[in-house]
Order: C-alpha cells, then sequence, then structure tokens
C-alpha cells in the first residue's frame, strides 16, 4: 500500500487528513488546475457573450457536445455508485475493498458533469431557476431531481466511508442501496429524455434508457482499474488483484451487453427505415460520423478493450489500456448518441429558415472552441478533486466488512 503519514492525533475533519508520500497525484492535480483554468476563461466567454455567440449548437442540433460531455461524466458517476451499491448492500467483498476510493471519484465526476449542463444552459442559475418553476411533466426536470438526490446519497455515503465506526453496517447497506437505486433511476431517465422524443425517430423508444445504464456500469469498472493503476504505478497490491480482475470481467460483460443493444438498434434503424433514424444511424456507418464509429466506437471502445481483457484477465498492468481505449471510445459514443439523432433535418433549409445541411441533406454541427473549453473545465474539476483527494486523504479502505 501507499505510504501514508496520519495526524491521527487530531479529532474530527483534521483527524481524516494524511499525506500519501507515494501517490503520484501532483502532475494530475497540476494539470487539473491547468484544464481548470482553460475551462474557467471558457465559462467567463458563454457567460458574458452569451451561448448562441459562443456555442456551434444551432436550431437543428440543439443539442451538442456539452450534452454529450454531462452523460460522459455522470452516467460513469452512477456506474460507480452501481458497483458500490453492489459491495454495501449485496456483499460483493471484492468491491467493498475500494469503497472509499469509488465513492470519492463518484462524487467528483458527478461534480464535473454538473458544470457541463450548468454551462449548457447558458447560465448555471437556470437550474435553479428550474427547480423553483418545475413541470412535473417534463423528463429533464426529473433528471435533475434525480441527480440532485443521487449527490446527496453520495456526500452520506462519503460521510459513511471515512467514519465507520459511527454507522452500522446497515446502514451502510441501505444507503448503498439507494445510491444503486436511484443512480440507475437518473441514468435510465436521462435515457429517457431522448427516448421521449417521438419526433427524433434514433432517439425514441426504450433503447437509449437501458444502453446507458450498461455503458455507465462498464465506464465506472474501467475508471477504477485505471486509477488504481495510476495509484499504484502499475504494481497493484496482491490483495486487490481479485478486485481489479472481477473489475475486468464486470467492464468486459458490459461491454459485450452494449455489443448487443448497439446491433439490434442499427438492424432495427437499417431495415425497418422509421424516417430519421436510417439517416442518422447512416451518418454513422458511411457519413460524416462514420470516424467517430468506426475508430472511437468500435475499434477504442469495443475490439481493444475486449481483446485485452481476454487475454490479459489476470494481468492489472496491461488491463489499464483496455480502461484507457474504453474511456476514449466511450466519449465518441456519447457524442455520436446525441448529435447523430438530430442531423437529420426537420424542416427545409430553404433561405432565411436558418437551417443549414450538407450536400445529404442532413444538419452540420462541430464543437466551438468554447465548448472544448467548458470540457476541459469538466475535466480539470474531476482531476484536481479526484488526486487532491489521493494526496491527502487516505481511500484505502481498511475495514470493508
Amino acid at each position: 500500500m501507499a505510504h501514508t503519514e496520519h495526524a491521527s492525533s487530531k479529532n474530527g475533519l483534521a483527524g481524516l487528513i494524511t499525506f500519501n508520500k507515494d501517490i503520484p497525484a501532483y502532475p494530475y492535480i497540476i494539470v487539473g488546475l491547468i484544464l481548470l483554468g482553460i475551462g474557467g476563461i471558457g465559462a467567463l466567454l458563454a457567460l458574458i457573450k452569451g451561448h448562441a455567440a459562443v456555442y456551434n449548437v444551432n436550431r437543428e442540433v440543439s443539442w451538442g457536445l456539452l450534452i454529450a460531455t454531462y452523460a460522459y461524466f455522470v452516467i460513469t458517476s452512477t456506474g460507480l455508485a452501481f458497483i458500490g451499491g453492489l459491495a454495501h448492500a449485496f456483499g460483493y467483498e471484492k468491491y467493498a475493498k475500494v469503497s472509499k476510493r469509488l465513492v470519492v471519484m463518484a462524487v467528483a465526476i458527478l461534480l464535473a458533469g454538473f458544470t457541463q449542463i450548468g454551462l449548457e444552459l447558458g447560465n448555471p442559475l437556470n437550474m435553479i431557476w428550474m427547480f423553483i418553476t418545475p413541470n412535473f411533466r417534463a423528463p429533464i426536470f426529473w433528471m435533475g431531481i434525480f441527480y440532485s438526490i443521487e449527490l446527496v446519497i453520495l456526500f452520506i455515503e462519503l460521510y459513511l466511508v471515512f467514519i465507520p465506526n459511527k454507522a452500522s453496517h446497515k446502514t451502510s447497506a441501505i444507503v448503498g442501496f439507494f445510491a444503486l437505486l436511484i443512480g440507475t433511476i437518473a441514468t435510465s431517465n436521462l435515457g429517457y429524455v431522448f427516448g421521449s422524443l417521438n419526433a427524433r425517430p434514433f432517439f425514441h423508444g426504450i433503447y437509449f434508457s437501458t444502453f446507458l445504464v450498461i455503458s455507465g456500469i462498464a465506464a465506472g469498472a474501467a475508471m477504477l482499474i485505471l486509477v488504481h493503476n495510476i495509484i499504484y504505478k502499475g504494481r497493484i497490491p496482491s490483495e486487490l488483484n481479485d478486485t481489479i480482475s472481477a473489475l475486468a470481467k464486470l467492464m468486459g460483460l458490459g461491454i459485450g451487453v452494449m455489443i448487443f443493444l448497439y446491433f439490434w438498434k442499427i438492424m432495427s434503424s437499417l431495415y425497418t427505415e422509421p424516417q430519421g433514424a436510417y439517416e442518422a444511424v447512416m451518418a454513422m456507418l458511411t457519413g460524416q460520423l462514420a470516424p467517430n464509429f468506426w475508430i472511437g466506437e468500435v475499434l477504442l471502445a469495443v475490439v481493444i478493450p475486449l481483446l485485452i481483457i481476454f487475454t490479459n484477465s489476470k494481468n492489472p498492468a496491461m488491463l489499464k489500456y483496455a480502461s484507457i481505449s474504453f474511456m476514449i471510445g466511450l466519449f465518441f459514443t456519447r457524442y455520436d448518441f446525441v448529435v447523430a439523432g438530430q442531423l437529420p433535418l426537420m424542416r427545409e433549409p430553404l433561405p432565411g429558415s436558418g437551417v443549414i445541411a450538407n450536400a445529404s441533406r442532413l444538419a452540420i454541427y462541430s464543437p466551438s472552441i468554447v465548448e472544448w473549453m467548458v470540457f476541459c473545465l469538466g475535466w480539470g474539476v474531476f482531476l484536481t478533486l479526484y488526486f487532491a483527494a489521493e494526496k491527502f486523504l487516505d481511500l484505502n479502505t481498511q475495514d470493508h466488512h
């Protein structure tokens, strides 16, 4: 285990502070601070100049990069909460060994996701306005409610894993169960935000509610494998080898289910040809999103991770490459999912209509520099918060019973 110096003589919050000499956190904290600076500039530009002036979303593609990155972060967080629920509520001992690290990561990634949706709305205060002027029939309102509840539950779980002597096993199990339950509901509801759009056939239906939950669990497993390799510099302690192996199997299973779901989504869109869904899928297979799909979604998110898992399932150091590949590929999966469904035109690109189309009569969208800067803000929040916790808190779970 990484060497630590504990402030054991202190009480309360100060008693939790430690200094982990051997954990290589500073490079990631520095990168996080740099990204925070870049993202902060982007956020200021968005707030000062306005959403329409600095983002490339348009009349046809009204959801762009920041919705994709919001999904990327928050669904990974709920995937981590799901794994934590398996540990705390259902007694999966292998996952319980990493419960502190898991919960801290889930909180940091969820906060990163909130930066994306807050700035995508043009002003973070709009999130508060949505809560005080609710539309109970709108799925997006419930999305905000469920993710807010999830954050509260994760903070409670965070307290319990750091102060284990003040809570019974039953209390931890109940909180872990609700973290799993609310996280699953929040993510499936996020899928329903898209699935409820019958005007966009590619989104419409229950497919994405299921796909997002499964891919989130795989992402949570991938992040845990990756972070443990970083913290232990590729030399995972023997007592955690079974945990990393179990996480790799979970990630592999998740990818397998993703393949199954995606295959039938593509087949149903191609051969039943619902208007709009066919064009969206063709944009991924042969059109403007084809490089994203074949390189990002297929090669990086599926082929490389599965190949590594099948051939090196007992080698934690190699599994980190599967995790890196999957998380990069998953970004393209989230981006394509959000953008592809909006590319088929809903109105004619006539002069003065504000609709711009390419030769294939599909809408055009590419993220602006400011949108990429706000994405940097999300990564900055995660890297700074999480690796500061690694450096100054003891995230090794001593008693996982």
